[in-house]
């Protein structure tokens, strides 16, 4: 990572090397520059100050991996299903996965730091040996505005009845800095797997009834 430049060297070279220019036409009179509005003040090396405390984390060859960010813990995805705990066997059963961007504060090689980790994908396993691979963690079925039952880029059709277990795991990429610099990406991704929900697949029995139930509330199948 190289931080080395986000920063000016504002001491001046008037005479005197108290570091600013002189003014007012010879006189004594020293006036300090103003800094603008991107200018950052820099150390004697004419690098930002974090450098002066940090050099290794200034060097342009740095490369930080994820081994080095280990102690940085990303949150795992908390997962959904609709209908909530129960499937039909045939239907397909819609899964939500949720995660969110995250910035978490540690030291990275011994100095003060942020990781900030964003979703890029989720990987599905649905607990009867299927799996898929989604962009998002998909969205509810009122919220996508389909019907009910309604396959979406998320859901799973059981086809034998039993009890499962669904997970969900999500594929992070990760970046750092240091001193509230410039992000710098970390080569690769890491998957964090949310705790397992269970699912209960149950079969379902369609039944013919002469009018529907409001009228007939007593019909069959009412």
């Amino acid at each position: 990572m190289d931080l080395i430049g986000q920063g000016e060297n504002v001491s001046g070279g008037g005479a005197g090397g108290d570091g600013f220019e002189s003014v007012g036409g010879g006189t004594d009179a020293q006036t300090p520059p103003v800094l603008g509005a991107e200018e950052t003040p820099a150390n004697d090396n004419g690098q930002p100050p974090e450098c002066r405390d940090a050099p290794d984390v200034c060097d342009p060859e740095l490369v930080v991996t994820w081994s080095d960010i280990a102690s940085f813990r990303a949150s795992a995805p908390t997962l959904a299903m609709e209908p909530a705990g129960w499937a039909v066997r045939g239907l397909p059963t819609n899964f939500v996965a949720a995660a969110s961007v995250e910035v978490i504060a540690g030291r990275l090689l011994n100095f003060p730091a942020e990781v900030r980790f964003t979703p890029a994908g989720y990987a599905w396993d649905y607990g009867d040996g299927s799996t898929r691979y989604s962009a998002s963690g998909g969205a509810s079925w009122s919220a996508t505005g389909v019907a009910e039952f309604a396959e979406t880029s998320t859901s799973h059709v059981y086809t034998t009845r039993g009890d499962f277990a669904a997970t969900v795991a999500v594929e992070l990429a990760a970046e750092y800095r240091f001193g509230g610099g410039a992000w710098h990406s970390i080569a690769g991704s890491i998957r964090v797997a949310g705790a397992a929900s269970p699912v209960a697949v149950k079969s379902a029995t369609t039944v013919l009834v002469a009018g529907n139930c409001l009228e007939q509330p007593e019909g069959p199948g009412c």
